[in-house]
């Protein structure tokens, strides 16, 4: 079902003004004034309850912008807390200490900071590339460990153990991870303009070693253990860390105290190294290490830092015009004011909590002028066309980049050389990162999605080691899948999303996954009013599977030397099918074998999801349009060609292996072949008149249907049989041309059922040419393959009545619009002159200019016809006219030929006239 997104989201602002009361007023002054009103007061928690619940609804419909997500966390956050809060004074005692009271709050907000982090892992799911969603993730996971470790450490002093070592030990290597995560996503100079928040990400992961520091020094003073290497550990983790730091492009006002922090960062480190040396001998040597260690350190940070000078130099140009974009649509994040010059407060109040534990708390000032202003834009999907192409200006130019690499290797020239030792390190995975950024701030451009997908199904196609395939494959899906939840009014992301699964998940692809994504786009409505699209994704649905049903019966009846079998879509010498010879090929030998019958069973179960697979398409389109001949056309040329060439000859097959000479082929392939007729006689039925090209593909089949009477085993025996097969497709091929030039309509009358709705068809993929091409010259076409057939494989009767028939059919054929065409003095070997095309300077209108020549030939071989043989007589009931009445003729030399009414002759020229002097000329008088 549909749903209003806007409707949904100002229900929530409005459940959050109403639970929030004192932050209504849209300053952000104000609200972070209101910070530590928040902190102490307990929010309207009945309130906060209905806005949860318009959250899961949205949520459920759609994913969420990265802002509405955080907001669901903080939201979330807040109404655990108070609910346990609520819960432990309704069962505290009288005489309760400050002790007591803190460890209730410790304890409620621990567990209230569970729920918010395992929300914004959603939301990052949904949103990697989104900087600020990544930093509140982290303070909110540092802040859960603040708090862990503050329960610990007042409950050791009661003798009560409340963390265990192990869960301690999971939560840190939890952290761990999501810093490294982060990273990838932000920190490789992709957000080069948004360097505020990846330096609060390095500032607080430094804080998070610290801590770890701090931690083992306390253990060993403690004499609980030796932690010795472990602090070696910790510090080479600080050193990677800086040189990441100093790695990592960021734009103006990012690097200017990157050092200052550095510095600090390290000067404590040094400092809880050495409080755990024993003597004042170990201190000293200690000192001396650590002097000498950063001496190499910072000298290998200012080399980094000229280098990430100049790469960010490169990268700054694209990045301006992103922001410049944002802010002309007031997306712009407005980056000083959330992240002001501030030292973290230690609050005087934490109980004998260290320091290095509390510097891990979540700043509340800093988020609440984010979480609670109505004002807000940044990060609410409302980025628009000029952002996207802004983004996409970016992602085309790392692109080109990386391109280059992969054409010419590493570049030595200038400033594009250190780009692409860039990419060297990161690979195709920053490209990745600049899409996922985009994505976070215009989630509902569908060309943003698209043109996502097509760099990583370009780089699967170009990739062949093995990890490599398998990354890009989990991408392309999660990618997909996002980007159908994201834009669900979009056919193109649909039809994507069920080729991807195609393409990923060919060896365990089920045909209810893809029944599933149609079954999606249906129920989500937004494309149920779009007839055009609706049967386009359900025949892209039928594709998928069949190309399954293809590899399974491809893969499993071949086997070659070199490896697995030939897949359908690759090539194979025609000489695999010939005789066999003495030389033997070395290389690509092929060995044919039976499917074994997991195989079979597999295939059977295939053909016949695809055949439900029509039907439901049949019924779920044209009972409710049942006057939608285009629609018609369409359905039943796919159906009946993947009748013809697929299911039916692979069903056979699959028949006469498991019959066992119980019934006879012949009853076999009567029965398979019934349903291949039966979707062609559909197919020309279906619109009227009907199409040419609808009878050209009937024909098309019917007559290279011997061809396919022996597939599935070596029996010569065939319906009628091995003889008589041959006579019979000749005379069921004229059976049907004859019948196919009597349903078409004649040249040259008006279409009334296909010019409006041909806008519709625009982009798609399957059969829109169909509906796109002139009927005219479809039945030029038509009558030409069947003069041609006649020829062939006719009598003189035969081709005498054929032209009868096509001349009928093209009588008021005007090829007036067709361009003027040369005639030149060149003689063929027969002694008749040619007509030159080479000179033609416009392109042919629907290939009128073709039927003027075949009208000509026609002519021409009749006349030679009938002085061959008087015995070729045409029954006819139509008048035939005089060859020589109203036929207007040019003479050239001593010759006349037929020409045009409207033919116009110059005489006199200048051997140096050219054609467009004649145009000039006419221009003037006309």
């Amino acid at each position: 079902m549909s749903y209003n997104y806007d409707q949904c989201v100002q229900s929530i602002q409005g459940h959050r003004r109403m639970a929030y009361g004192c932050c209504h007023n849209p300053d952000t002054t104000a609200n972070a004034a209101a910070a530590t009103a928040i902190e102490t007061s307990t929010p309207d928690l009945e309130v906060f309850q209905k806005s949860m619940d318009e959250f899961a609804i949205l949520s459920k419909h759609c994913p969420m912008t990265p802002l509405l997500w955080m907001q669901y966390a903080h939201d979330t956050e807040v109404l655990v807390e108070g609910l346990m809060m609520l819960e432990s004074s309704s069962n505290e005692t009288e005489g309760g200490d400050d002790q007591q009271q803190r460890l209730q709050q410790m304890q409620a907000k621990k567990g209230a900071l569970e729920s918010s982090t395992g929300i914004l892992e959603l939301a990052l799911a949904e949103f990697p590339g989104c900087a600020l969603l990544h930093l509140f993730y982290l303070e909110s996971l540092a802040d859960y460990v603040h708090q862990c470790e503050g329960l610990r450490q007042l409950n050791a002093k009661c003798g009560a153990v409340v963390m265990e070592a192990y869960d301690r030990q999971a939560t840190i290597e939890r952290l761990n991870a999501a810093f490294d995560i982060a990273w990838t996503s932000v920190g490789r100079g992709t957000h080069v303009n948004e360097g505020m928040v990846v330096t609060e990400i390095y500032r607080l992961h430094g804080s998070f070693l610290l801590f770890q520091l701090s931690s083992v020094a306390a253990d060993i003073k403690s004499g609980a253990a030796d932690h010795v290497p472990e602090i070696d550990t910790i510090l080479q983790q600080l050193s990677s860390l800086f040189e990441k730091w100093s790695k990592t492009p960021m734009g103006e006002g990012s690097n200017d105290e990157m050092m200052q922090d550095l510095e600090c960062i390290w000067d404590e480190a040094c400092s809880l190294v050495i409080s755990v040396c024993d003597s004042e001998q170990q201190k000293l040597k200690r000192k001396q290490d650590l002097e000498q260690q950063k001496l190499s350190l910072w000298e290998n940070i200012d080399n980094e830092r000229k280098r990430t000078s100049s790469l960010t130099n490169i990268l700054s140009s694209n990045e301006n015009e992103v922001d410049v974009a944002m802010s002309n649509e007031g997306i712009a994040l407005p980056w000083q004011s959330l992240f002001p010059d501030q030292q973290k407060m230690v609050d005087s109040n934490d109980f004998g909590i260290s320091r290095h534990t509390q510097s891990l708390k979540r700043s509340i000032t800093k988020w609440n002028q984010i979480l609670l202003s109505d004002t807000i834009r940044f990060l609410f999907g409302l980025g628009g066309s000029e952002t996207s192409r802004a983004f996409s200006k970016s992602a085309s130019f790392l692109q080109r980049t990386y391109q280059d690499i992969a054409k010419n290797g590493k570049s030595a020239q200038n400033c594009a050389s250190i780009l692409q030792e860039h990419f060297v390190t990161h690979t195709y995975t920053l490209i990745g990162s600049m899409y996922e950024r985009a994505l976070s701030e215009c989630p509902t451009i569908e060309s943003l999605w698209i043109s996502y997908l097509n760099f990583l199904i370009r780089l699967r196609n170009e990739s062949e080691e093995p990890d490599v395939l398998s990354d890009l494959s989990n991408t392309l899906q999660s990618v997909s899948h996002r980007a159908i939840r994201n834009c669900p009014y979009s056919s193109t992301l649909f039809e994507m999303r069920m080729n991807i699964l195609g393409l990923t998940s060919v060896s365990n692809l089920e045909p209810d996954d893809i029944s599933a994504v149609m079954q999606e786009a249906t129920e989500l409505g937004f494309l149920n009013h779009n007839r055009e699209a609706m049967l386009h994704l359900r025949l892209v649905a039928i594709h998928v599977v069949k190309r399954k049903l293809l590899a399974s019966v491809s893969l499993g009846t071949t086997s070659s030397a070199n490896g697995p079998g030939k897949d359908y879509d690759q090539c194979e010498e025609m000489g695999l099918l010939s005789v066999p010879t003495k030389k033997k090929s070395t290389q690509g030998m092929i060995t044919y074998q039976s499917l074994n019958p997991a195989a079979v069973e597999e295939a059977q179960d295939l053909i016949e999801d695809i055949r439900d697979m029509y039907d439901e398409a049949d019924n779920f389109l044209f009972k409710s349009h049942s006057a939608w001949s285009e629609g018609k056309v369409s359905f039943w040329k796919h159906r009946a060609l993947t009748e013809a060439y697929a299911l039916c000859p692979i069903g056979q097959a699959l028949k006469k292996s498991l019959c066992n000479g119980d019934v006879m082929d012949d009853e076999i392939e009567s029965e398979v072949d019934k349903e291949a007729i039966r979707c062609f006689e559909k197919l020309v039925k279906a619109q009227k008149p009907s199409h040419p090209d609808s009878w050209r593909e009937y024909i098309r089949y019917v007559s290279a249907s011997h061809l396919y009477g022996g597939i599935g085993g070596n029996s010569a025996q065939s319906q009628p049989d091995g003889v008589a097969v041959v006579a019979s497709t000749l005379r069921r091929t004229r059976g049907l041309y004859q019948k196919a030039m009597s349903s078409v309509k004649k040249a040259g009358q008006a279409t009334n059922n296909i010019s409006h709705n041909m806008h519709s068809w625009l982009g798609k993929g399957i059969d829109s040419t169909m509906f796109h091409r002139d009927y005219d010259t479809a039945l030029s076409d038509l009558s030409r393959e069947y003069l041609e057939f006649e020829r062939i494989a006719g009598s003189e009767e035969s081709l005498s009545h054929a032209i009868t028939l096509v001349r009928s059919k093209l009588a008021n054929w005007n090829p007036s619009l067709g361009p003027a065409v040369a005639i030149t003095n060149e003689v063929d070997p027969n002694g008749k002159r040619k007509l030159d095309t080479s000179n033609d300077v416009s392109m042919p209108d629907h290939g009128s200019s073709m039927l003027t020549d075949d009208h000509e030939q026609q002519d021409e071989e009749e006349v030679g016809n009938q002085s061959k043989s008087k015995r070729a007589k045409v029954k006819t009931d139509l008048k035939q006219p005089k060859k020589t009445d109203g036929v207007h003729k040019v003479r050239i030399g001593k010759m006349e030929y037929p020409a045009h009414p409207y033919t116009i002759h110059v005489s006199k020229l200048s051997k140096d006239t050219e054609d467009m002097d004649l145009a000039d000329a006419f221009r003037s008088e006309f």
